[in-house]
Parts: C-alpha cells; structure tokens; sequence
C-alpha cells in the first residue's frame, strides 16, 4: 500500500519534498556565511598593513580593530551554537600602554606532563 499511496500523493508530495530539499540547502549556506571568518581575518590583515603604512593612526586602528573583533566573536558565537569547532583562543582587542596596559612579564610555567616537576 506504500507505493501505491506514494504514487496517488506525488502531485502534492513531490513539490513538499522539493522545497524542504530547497530549503535545506539554503540553511546549509546560511550557515556557513555565518561561520566562515577567512573576510574578517583578511580584514584585519589588511588594517594592521595600513596601520604600518601610516595611512591610519593608532585611534583609527583601534576603533577599526575592536568592530572586527566584535564580528570575530559573533562568527565564534554561531560556530559554537551550530556545534562546529572553534580555532583559536578567546578574541580580545589589545590594548596599549597608552591606554594603561601593563607591558606583559614571564609568566608562571606549569608542568605539562602532570608529574609535578619541570
């Protein structure tokens, strides 16, 4: 009786299956433009070189730098909530000395192999 309800239903069914198909791909590439952070490097890349080159100044930079890092950690927030994994470590914008930054100091080494001793 299946295949006889699949073939009198086809006019109504074969259109549904087409466009959940559809619909599908759709969110398959949804969700990899909302993951895919290869423009927001590039981007960033892009401003540190201008920022070499002096044609920006260090405010300029900063402000350019925090907005793609915003972006940077909403791609990571979409990569996580899609259960896809996440490269890198935590995204944070850094910070001069003009702004009160301490200069970074060696920092404490632990052991790696867990037996308590360098």
């Amino acid at each position: 009786m299946g295949l006889l309800s699949s073939l009198l239903t086809f006019p109504v069914s074969g259109p549904v299956a087409g466009i959940k198909w559809s619909l599908r791909q759709i969110q398959h590439v949804v969700d990899e433009e909302l993951t895919d952070d290869t423009s927001i490097k590039q981007e960033l890349m892009e401003l540190q070189m201008r920022l070499e080159m002096a044609e920006i100044d260090d405010a300029q930079y900063r402000d350019e730098e925090a907005r793609l890092m915003a972006r940077l950690r909403e791609v990571r927030a979409w990569r996580e909530k899609l259960g896809r994994e996440t490269s890198g470590g935590p995204v944070r914008v850094a910070r001069t000395e003009l702004e009160g930054a301490q200069p970074a100091g060696p920092e404490q080494s632990t052991p790696t192999d867990g037996s308590g001793t360098e």
